[in-house]
């Protein structure tokens, strides 16, 4: 770690002052470092995208994916520090400039929206592990809940429910940033039926969530939608929930009465809400044991196969999604 010309500087000294190196002092440090040698643990970035640090340790799924991150971290004694990325005073150049000075050899990069297109580190100093964001360059390792799986699974048991038009309303960036798994699983379950039950899936900007809100009740409307699925439970007014029932946010359309709810991603603290339940600590768990073995492999840069990991999620029932009564006879 010391510059060639400092060496031969602090050579051509010693030898003037007529040092001789002496062997029994020699194999007494190298006794005593072998015995008491000090292992600096490997250090892991994990890197947030700034845009979405506000709420990164508050709510939503990111407090439990790191949670997992963190448990695995703690587990296997890795230094853990935490930078967001996208601010003026740290750009990519300045982050991997950092990471470096610090010796810090792993890097974990969590969600960000499809707006950032490449993170531009110097990858072949790092192994490094991407959490959901698939757009996102260099070409590296991916650890995600399967969202393809949760879209059929979530097709089927509203299936079995009664439901027989189900709509599919997500945004155009979770899209991008999913690989447009949400809507894959949607539509391979979808082809299985009658052309008369298909219902064509509805993608909005992200923006204030009125305006989204209209948009749904519409296509709702529009194809007499009698169940919905997303992604976005910011569309039901959860806190309104009367034990009953409640309303999407912004409209006249009650759930469950005139529209059932299923999550793709049911929230935390919401028994109501019926839907898929995703494993976002084990996202977490799955991925920071997948640097860790890169890391402690000196597997460094792109790989030349990228793989991916997805973690499926399950059913849960709740009072948004009741099963469909029959329609009476006449």
């Amino acid at each position: 770690s010391i510059a060639e010309s400092t060496r031969q500087r602090i050579l051509t000294i010693a030898k003037q002052l007529g040092y001789v190196r002496d062997p029994l002092l020699d194999a007494f440090n190298y006794h005593r470092l072998q015995k008491l040698a000090v292992k600096q643990p490997p250090s892991i970035a994990f890197v947030i995208d700034a845009g979405s640090s506000a709420y990164f340790f508050g709510s939503g799924y990111h407090p439990l994916v790191y949670e997992g991150v963190r448990a695995v971290a703690n587990a296997q004694h890795l230094t853990l520090e935490v930078f967001a990325l996208g601010t003026r005073d740290m750009t990519a150049a300045r982050l991997n400039t950092i990471l470096l000075s610090r010796g810090i050899n792993g890097v974990l990069l969590s969600t960000f929206t499809p707006t950032t297109k490449a993170i531009a580190l110097d990858w072949s100093q790092f192994s490094a592990v991407k959490i959901e964001s698939h757009h996102l360059l260099g070409e590296l390792d991916v650890v995600s809940n399967d969202q393809c799986q949760a879209a059929r699974l979530c097709m089927r048991n509203l299936r079995q429910r009664g439901y027989r038009r189900i709509g599919l309303a997500t945004a155009t960036d979770d899209e991008s940033r999913l690989e447009s798994t949400f809507s894959s699983g949607f539509l391979v379950e979808q082809a299985k039926l009658p052309a008369a039950e298909r219902v064509p899936p509805l993608f909005f900007e992200r923006s204030h969530i009125d305006s989204i809100a209209s948009r749904v009740e519409a296509w709702i409307k529009q194809y007499s939608v009698d169940a919905l699925m997303t992604n976005w439970h910011e569309l039901l007014a959860i806190n309104d929930w009367d034990g009953e029932s409640t309303r999407l946010t912004s409209t006249s359309i009650r759930v469950p009465q005139d529209v059932a709810f299923a999550s793709l991603d049911v929230p935390t603290g919401c028994p109501h809400i019926g839907g898929i339940v995703q494993n976002h600590r084990l996202v977490g768990v799955r991925a920071m044991e997948q640097l860790a073995i890169m890391v402690r492999t000196f597997r460094k840069g792109a790989p030349e196969n990228p793989s991916s990991t997805c973690v499926p999620g399950f059913w849960r029932d709740g009072q948004t999604v009741p099963p469909k009564a029959a329609p009476a006879k006449r």
